[in-house]
């Protein structure tokens, strides 16, 4: 069987060799022809170098949020691909490059536009300390734009995120000082006013129950000037948190490799292959499924195994094949008398 379909597939291709191969040599011309079309792409690139140990943090006791088992190249990165999921970050991307026009369409069109910035922008880990952002179009300022937006979006929020903490405890130890300052004031003016009406015996001690209204007043004034004093400490710490964070996520995250305009288009082998490949491919898969197809649907008996595989009848005799000039013969008339004798020859050969 498996002889029959070789040489089923042999004659099909043989018989139209020029149709069996016109597909794969199509496949190769239109690969060429896609890979020398296509519009030349730019390539703008920075990379990021991240320091958890930095001074300032062993000095402020600021532990890196990264566990133990991710380096701090691909924590960084890993957040970034998680910013890049939500719209309010590429939104604030997009409107630091030329793509913000398109902010303006339609719900198709910012949508595309987001998808677009999304597949172009791509983040890798070089190391266990450095981050690579690239973004490759067919315009080379474009490219520029978005490496530097994502950059910048990204140490923004970084920045903002701290910021937004610390100024929200210092609001709120702000709005607690000034009853705090108003609760002490009154605790030491209902002393003083006490110890006016009251004043110090000049012999002997104070009756108890004075001494223990005293006492009283003493304790409120000693928790309200204890109050204020933890809230006053505490705005004090959001307050240098501010300026601490900022110098912390400066230090901690530095641009090494500023962005520049590419200059020149990139031209990738590994991509010219590829694409060859999927081309090369689909036009043998094309090739070799006209010649599967030819074989299939021809049913005629073509050769000696055709007969006993397609009519299940005993083969007699093969007529064979003559590379020598034919040569004009008569031609023999066969009688009825003559049959018995042409029979017995068959049937002997």
């Amino acid at each position: 069987m498996v002889r029959l379909i070789i040489l089923r597939l042999l004659e099909s291709f043989f018989r139209r060799p020029l149709l069996s191969v016109a597909p794969f040599v199509i496949g190769v011309l239109l690969g060429a022809g896609y890979i020398l079309l296509s519009p030349p792409e730019f390539l703008s690139s920075g990379k990021i170098y991240i320091e958890k140990d930095s001074l300032l943090a062993s000095l402020t006791s600021s532990k890196s949020d990264a566990s133990w088992w991710v380096t701090p190249a691909q924590a960084t990165t890993n957040e970034l691909y998680e910013l890049l999921a939500t719209n309010a970050f590429v939104r604030a991307a997009i409107q630091q490059t030329k793509l913000e026009p398109y902010m303006s369409g339609g719900p198709d069109v910012v949508w595309e536009t987001f998808t677009f910035f999304r597949d172009t922008i791509s983040i890798n880990p070089l190391g266990d300390k450095l981050v690579e952002i690239r973004a490759t179009t067919d315009d080379p300022e474009l490219s520029y734009q978005m490496v530097v937006a994502t950059m910048d979006t990204y140490l923004k929020w970084k920045l903002n995120t701290d910021f937004q903490e610390s100024v929200a405890a210092q609001k709120f130890f702000e709005d607690l000082i000034a009853p705090y300052q108003a609760d002490v004031d009154q605790a030491r003016q209902a002393l003083i006013d006490f110890l006016s009406a009251n004043p110090e015996p000049v012999r002997g001690d104070r009756p108890p129950g004075e001494q223990f209204q005293l006492d009283q007043l003493r304790a409120a004034l000693a928790r309200a000037e204890e109050r204020l004093s933890t809230a006053q400490e505490n705005e004090e710490s959001a307050r240098l948190a501010l300026v601490k964070n900022e110098s912390l996520i400066r230090q901690t995250y530095q641009i090494v490799d500023q962005p520049e305009i590419p200059l020149r288009a990139e031209f990738s082998i590994t991509t010219f292959v590829k694409n060859m490949i999927i081309f090369v491919v689909i036009g043998l898969f094309l090739s070799v499924s006209l010649i599967g197809g030819g074989a299939l649907i021809d049913r005629s008996l073509r050769f000696p195994i055709d007969v006993r595989n397609s009519l299940n009848l005993p083969l007699l005799a093969v007529v064979p094949l003559s590379w020598e000039p034919l040569t004009p013969t008569p031609i023999a008339t066969i009688t009825e008398t003559d049959q018995p004798t042409l029979q017995a020859q068959v049937q002997v050969k």
